[in-house]
């Protein structure tokens, strides 16, 4: 299990590791625009690890997962994957159990990976949140549902953004906080776009947003700036 992250040490850098790679998304692309758009926002209180690996293998196990206490170096660990295919239970609940105690953010795909693994518990679990299908690419329009809480506090009440995947939440697995939401035309439903949950055990925080299949939500102010407060938050430092 990870230790305390030392990004509570508010004159010290963020040590975010960024792990992407996967299938059916442009994740040379992203690497670059998440990457160069969160430290434009956060400057000097952030430094990226990349590991980026398995591209077009949506199968692919992350080599650092294999490794023991993985996340103990980093602050927080951002996940941009298309991992979908990775069955295997027993890899994917040894790489949680490593990872809490180190805050995460997940962005858009990474929420469907491993989620046929037998079983996918432990990443449900550690997510709060369930979804193993999404909608036709459409334009939704974004609610801004907590404009009061920092991550979204500055954000406009409702707004577009380019093509993207409402995805459809199948469960809830524990008290998330609802930050955003969408329509899906599909289910007549909305359905979660971005929120939080603290892992009941060891209060890790996690922040997750189902946005981001193309190229140009990373280029939208909006999306970045959410993104980066959710980093912010994961860490504490919001």
């Amino acid at each position: 299990m990870a230790t305390a992250p030392s990004a509570n040490s508010q004159d010290s850098p963020i040590k975010a590791l960024l792990i992407t790679g996967g299938g059916w998304h442009d994740y040379e692309a992203q690497e670059k625009l998440l990457t160069e758009g969160i430290k434009k926002r956060l400057g000097s209180q952030i430094e990226w690890t990349v590991i980026h690996e398995g591209e077009g293998s949506p199968a692919h196990k992350v080599s650092i997962f294999e490794q023991a206490n993985w996340a103990d170096q980093y602050d927080v660990v951002v996940h941009n994957t298309g991992f979908a295919r990775m069955r295997d239970g027993d890899f994917l609940a040894r790489f949680v159990e490593e990872h809490r105690g180190t805050p995460a953010v997940l962005v858009h795909a990474a929420i469907q990976s491993y989620r046929y693994a037998q079983p996918a518990d432990p990443w449900f679990t550690f997510m709060g949140y369930q979804s193993m299908v999404s909608e036709d690419e459409s334009r939704p329009e974004i609610e801004n549902m907590a404009p009061d809480h920092p991550i979204m506090k500055g954000l406009p009440k409702t707004f577009a953004i380019p093509e993207d995947e409402v995805f459809i939440a199948e469960k809830i697995w524990g008290d998330i906080t609802l930050l955003a939401r969408a329509y899906g035309e599909e289910t007549g439903t909305y359905q979660p776009v971005t929120w939080t949950h603290e892992v009941d055990s060891t209060q890790t925080r996690v922040f997750a947003t189902t946005l981001g299949h193309h190229n140009e939500i990373y280029r939208q102010e909006e999306f970045l700036n959410m993104v980066s407060n959710g980093i912010l938050w994961a860490v504490e430092r919001l």
